[in-house]
């Protein structure tokens, strides 16, 4: 379903508007608040905040403006922001703990390398940044497949394309992608 489709189900027709929204982006809201706080909170936690994500993205729908970003990408900002603010507040909590018990110590793996993980945070920071600057319908169907895990042809239903359509558009996207990350000299 489209943006703009959807947003005007959810303002005509609230409950289902909502269900289908939280149908199509709960799986990447739920892994962008999972990957942002598993370390820190529970899996309640990590529910509660998927929960608030859909409640603030209902309460600001007037606000949206397509024009500036797709649906998707107003989620993945607002999922971003209440895992950061769930983290900050885990974390504080978890320092004070820490604090308080000082035979309790937090065991990082035997192979954790800092660099490892501070270029991995970096590579992704550049692949979110090149997808979105593909644009619509391109960083969907991105965001679809490689998030999501979804079909060409559930891509396909989602975005109104044909399922050629969203391969071909999906293999120039991948070459793009490519491209850039080349261009950046990171190892793909």
């Amino acid at each position: 379903m489209f943006d703009s489709a959807l947003i005007k189900m959810i303002k005509s027709d609230k409950n289902k508007g909502l269900s289908n929204l939280i149908d199509q982006y709960t799986p990447l809201v739920y892994t962008i608040v999972r990957n942002k706080i598993a370390s820190v909170c529970s899996a309640e936690d990590i529910e509660e905040v998927v929960s608030d994500v859909f409640i603030t993205f209902y309460n600001q729908i007037e606000s949206v403006d397509l024009s500036k970003g797709s649906l998707a990408s107003y989620i993945m900002v607002i999922a971003k922001r209440k895992a950061v603010d769930r983290f900050r507040k885990s974390s504080v909590k978890l320092d004070v703990k820490l604090l308080n018990d000082e035979e309790e110590y937090v065991d990082l793996p035997d192979d954790f390398n800092l660099e490892d993980e501070i270029q991995q945070r970096e590579i992704r920071k550049k692949l979110i940044s090149i997808i979105n600057a593909l644009g619509e319908p391109d960083s969907t169907i991105i965001i679809h497949r490689f998030y999501l895990g979804e079909s060409s042809k559930e891509i396909a239903a989602v975005t109104g394309l044909s399922n050629d359509n969203v391969r071909k558009r999906l293999s120039r996207a991948l070459h793009k992608i490519e491209k850039e990350l080349k261009g950046e000299n990171y190892e793909i």
